[in-house]
C-alpha cells in the first residue's frame, strides 16, 4: 500500500519539503509534516528509536530539551547526514555557526559516536547534554532543530519531527514555569498548522481520559481529519485492561478519524538487544490473545511505519503547490515590507545616504512648488498648502493692495485710485487687514512661530478728513524761525506720520509668509519622510535653523521699514518730478475750471467761448506764506508718496520675501539640502535616521525570512 502511495507523488517532492525545512522555511511557510507529541515519557522518543535504528540515550532526558527531525530516503547506499537547523531567533551570526556542524558520510553510528554528537550539538545550543546538569548561563531548552538523514535501500521517503514532551508539574533545579509554558508554545508552534499531522503518543498502561494531548489535538483538529493516536507500552498494561485498549484500536471507544496504531517498543531489560530481535518480539507480541484480532495495518512499527508513509505522501501531494504558491507570494509581501522600511541605517554612511536622498526628494518638491510645476507630483493636488508658489504671489498682491489702500494715514486731496470704491469690498477686493496666519491661530500648531508671527496688523481705515488741514496742524506743529518754508524736519514728520500702517500690513504680510513657508517645509517633510520617528529627529535639528532664517527675513523687513519711514525722504525717480508737476498742473486746472465763464458780448465775427478773468485768479490766489507752504508740502508728500509706496511694496517683495524665504541662497526652503546633512555629525546622523529597537529587530527579521525564502524559491526552481 505504500509503494502504491509512493507512485503517486514524486520522491523530489517529499525532497524539497525537506530541504525547505532545512532552510527554516518552517518559520514562515507551513510544510507538510508529521509531528509526533505527548507526554513526557509516553514513549515518543522509543517510537522514533524503532523506526530510526538510532541508538537514543534513554533517562538522560535529552529528546525533551529540543525538536528532532529525523528522514528517512530511499538510496542505494547507507548514509548518515546530522546537521542543525537554527532557530528563527538565532542572529545571522549564531545561524551560520550553527548550519556550520554537519556530520556527513557516515554509514552508522555506535551508541558512543551517536553519544558524542548529541554532546557537540548540545553545547552548540547552549543547553545541557545528556546525563549533564542545568549550567549557569544555559537554557533546559533550545527552538533549534536537530536534523537526522538516513539515507538506504531500506527505507522509505519519510520525515517525522519529534517535539519536546509536555509536563505540568516544574522539576527544582531541572525544569521552571516558564520551561513548561516554552514546551507548550513550541508545540503549538509545529502542529497548529492544517499541513501537520499529529501522531498523538498515548501510553496504553493510561486512562486515555486523562491526556491531554488529545484534548489539544481535539482542539487544534476538531473534525479529527489529521489526528493519529499511537499507543504505546502494550506490554505494561495490568491484567485484565488489554480490552480497553483493544476497543481504541478498533474505534469502539474514543474513536478518531485517521484511527490508532499500537507498537511495543524495547524495555528496560531489553536495551541491548539488536533491531531485528525487537521486531521479532514485537511481531510475537501482537500475534497472541488479545492483540491478534486486531487489523494487521493497525498493529507493530512496520504498520505504523507505512501508515504514516501514506498521510505523508497524501498530505504532501495535496497541500505541494499551495507551499509552492505561498512561498512567492510571502516572498513577495517581505520585499515589499523590507522596501517600506527604507534603505539600511546602521551605519553613519548609510543614515547619511538615507537623509540625502530624502533632502534630494524635498528639494525636488521644493523646487516644483517654487515653479508652480504642480503636475510634477500628485501630492500637490492633494495638500494645496504645498503650492507655495501659488500663496505666495496671492499674498503680494493683496499685500500691494492692501499698502495702496490702507497705507495712509489721511487720503490725499486727489484721491487718485484711493477714493472709498477702491476700499469697498464691492469692487471685488476685500483687504486682508490682518494676518491670515492669525486668523487660525498658528501658535497653536507650530508654537514655535509665535515671537515671529504677528497678528496685530490692523490698519484703521485712511481719514478722509481734509488733508491740508491736517497738514497744516502738522506744519504748524514743527515749524521753526525764519521764513514760512518747508523745514528740514517738517517733510519727513509728516511723512512718517502718513506712512505709519504700513509697519502693521508689512509685518502682518512677512508673518503670513514665514507661516505658509513654514507649514511647506512640514508638510513636505512628511510627505518624503513618512516615518515618523526620523521626521521628529530631523524636525529637532532643522527647527532652530529655520526660525533663524525666518528672523534675518523679518529683520531686514524691519530695516526697510526704517530705512523708508524714518530715513531721508529720497529718490532719483523722474517719476517724482513728474507727479509734483502734475499735482500743481491739477491745482491750477481746479482753479481755472472754478472761475470759468462764457464771454460776454462777443463780436459779430466771435463765437462765445469761455475765458478766465485775470482779476478773480489773482485773488483766488491770494494766500499767505504758510497757506503755500501747506499747498507745497502736499503736493510733495503726495509725489513722493506715490514713487515711495511702489519702491517699498517692491523692496518688501523681492528682498524680503522672495530672496530670504523663497529662491535666495540662505532661504529657509534650502536649509535641507546636501550640505546640510553632509555637516551632521555621527551622533546628529544616529540621532535622527537610526533606527529603533524594533525596526532594526523587524529588519533583521525580514532580511533573515527574506534569505531563507529566495533560497526555497530556488530550491523549488531546481
Amino acid at each position: 500500500m505504500a509503494d502504491t502511495a509512493m507512485n503517486l507523488v514524486s520522491p523530489a517532492q517529499l525532497d524539497i519539503i525537506d530541504g525547505l525545512r532545512g532552510l527554516g522555511m518552517s518559520n514562515y511557510v507551513a510544510l507538510p509534516q508529521l509531528a509526533v507529541v505527548g507526554d513526557q515519557s509516553s514513549g515518543k522518543s522509543s517510537v522514533l528509536e524503532s523506526f530510526s535504528e538510532l541508538p537514543f540515550p534513554r533517562d538522560s532526558g535529552l529528546c525533551t530539551r529540543f525538536v528532532t527531525q529525523i528522514i528517512f530516503r530511499r538510496g542505494s547506499t547507507t548514509s548518515i547526514k546530522v546537521s542543525i537547523i537554527p532557530g528563527p531567533d538565532r542572529s545571522p551570526q549564531e545561524a551560520n555557526k550553527l548550519r556550520g556542524y554537519v556530520k556527513d558520510g557516515l554509514s552508522a553510528l555506535t551508541s558512543k559516536e551517536f553519544l558524542d554528537i548529541l554532546h557537540a550539538v548540545c553545547k552548540l545550543m547552549g543547553i545541557p547534554g545528556p546525563s549533564q546538569c542545568l549550567g549557569s548561563g544555559q537554557a533546559t531548552f533550545s527552538d533549534d532543530i536537530l536534523s537526522i538523514e538516513l539515507c538506504g535501500p531500506d527505507k522509505q521517503n519519510l520525515s517525522i519531527i519529534d517535539i519536546p514532551g509536555i509536563f505540568r508539574t516544574p522539576t527544582e533545579g531541572v525544569t521552571t514555569v516558564n520551561d513548561m509554558d516554552l514546551v507548550r508554545r513550541m508545540m503549538m508552534h509545529h502542529i497548529k498548522d492544517e499541513r501537520t499531522i499529529i501522531l498523538a503518543v498515548i501510553p496504553s498502561n493510561t486512562d486515555i481520559a486523562t491526556q491531554e494531548i488529545l484534548s489539544i489535538a481535539k482542539k487544534l483538529d476538531p473534525k479529527g481529519l489529521r489526528t493519529l493516536g499511537v499507543l504505546t507500552k502494550p506490554d505494561l498494561i495490568d491484567k485484565g485492561g488489554e480490552e480497553n485498549v483493544v476497543s481504541l484500536v478498533e474505534g469502539k471507544r474514543n474513536p478518531l478519524r485517521l484511527g490508532y496504531c499500537i507498537v511495543r517498543n524495547r524495555g528496560q531489560s531489553e536495551l541491548s538487544s539488536d533491531a531485528d530481535t525487537r521486531h521479532r518480539t514485537e511481531k510475537d507480541f501482537f500475534s497472541t490473545e488479545p492483540w491478534s484480532r486486531l487489523d494487521r495495518d493497525r498493529v507493530g512499527t512496520p504498520a505504523l511505519q507505512r501508515r504514516l508513509q501514506e498521510l505523508l505522501v497524501s498530505i504532501t501531494r495535496r497541500e505541494f503547490p499551495k507551499v509552492q504558491a505561498q512561498i512567492f507570494q510571502r516572498l513577495s509581501t517581505s520585499r515589499k515590507h523590507l522596501e517600506d522600511l527604507g534603505a539600511d541605517r546602521e551605519s553613519a554612511d548609510q543614515q547619511r545616504r538615507f537623509l540625502l536622498e530624502m533632502s534630494h526628494n524635498f528639494q525636488d518638491v521644493a523646487n516644483c512648488a517654487l515653479d508652480a510645476y504642480y503636475s510634477r507630483h500628485t501630492v500637490f493636488g492633494s495638500i494645496p498648502e504645498l503650492r507655495i508658489a501659488t500663496l505666495a504671489v496671492e499674498r503680494m498682491e493683496r499685500f500691494a493692495k492692501d499698502i495702496e489702500t490702507l497705507g495712509h494715514t489721511v487720503d490725499f486731496e486727489s484721491g487718485d485710485g484711493e477714493d472709498e470704491a477702491t476700499r469697498s469690498p464691492a469692487s471685488g477686493f476685500m483687504p486682508s487687514n490682518g494676518s491670515e496666519a492669525g486668523a487660525e491661530n498658528p501658535h497653536l500648531e507650530y508654537p514655535e512661530l509665535a515671537d515671529l508671527i504677528s497678528t496685530n496688523g490692523v490698519a484703521p481705515e485712511p481719514s478722509d478728513s481734509n488733508i491740508l488741514e491736517w497738514i497744516g496742524e502738522e506744519y504748524r506743529k514743527a515749524r521753526g524761525f525764519g521764513l514760512a518754508t518747508i523745514g528740514p524736519s517738517i517733510l519727513p514728520t509728516i511723512w512718517q506720520e502718513q506712512s505709519k500702517n504700513w509697519e502693521g500690513l508689512t509685518l502682518t504680510y512677512i508673518a503670513d509668509i514665514v507661516f505658509f513657508v513654514h507649514d511647506f517645509t512640514c508638510k513636505a517633510l512628511a510627505h518624503v519622510c513618512p516615518d515618523e520617528g526620523v521626521r521628529s529627529g530631523l524636525w529637532s535639528v532643522l527647527q532652530e535653523r529655520l526660525v533663524d532664517r525666518y528672523r534675518a527675513a523679518v529683520n531686514h523687513v524691519e530695516f526697510i521699514i526704517r530705512v523708508e519711514r524714518f530715513g531721508t525722504p529720497l529718490t532719483t525717480n523722474r517719476y517724482f518730478n513728474e507727479n509734483l508737476q502734475k499735482c500743481r498742473i491739477d491745482r491750477l486746472e481746479k482753479l481755472l475750471e472754478t472761475h470759468t465763464e462764457l464771454q460776454k458780448d462777443p463780436t459779430p465775427w466771435q463765437s462765445r467761448n469761455q475765458i478766465v478773468r485775470l482779476d478773480r485768479i489773482k485773488q483766488s490766489m491770494a494766500m499767505d506764506n504758510s497757506e503755500h507752504t501747506i499747498q507745497d508740502i502736499h503736493d510733495i508728500l503726495e509725489s513722493y508718496y506715490q514713487v515711495a509706496r511702489k519702491r517699498f511694496v517692491d523692496t518688501v517683495c523681492m528682498q524680503g520675501v522672495d530672496f530670504y524665504l523663497l529662491t535666495g541662497p540662505t532661504s529657509p526652503l534650502r536649509i535641507f539640502e546636501t550640505a546640510f546633512v553632509s555637516e551632521l555629525s555621527a551622533t546628529q546622523l544616529d540621532l535622527i535616521a537610526g533606527e529603533d529597537i524594533s525596526t532594526k529587530q523587524l529588519r533583521k527579521n525580514l532580511k533573515n525570512e527574506i534569505d531563507a525564502l529566495e533560497k526555497g524559491k530556488k530550491l523549488l526552481r531546481a
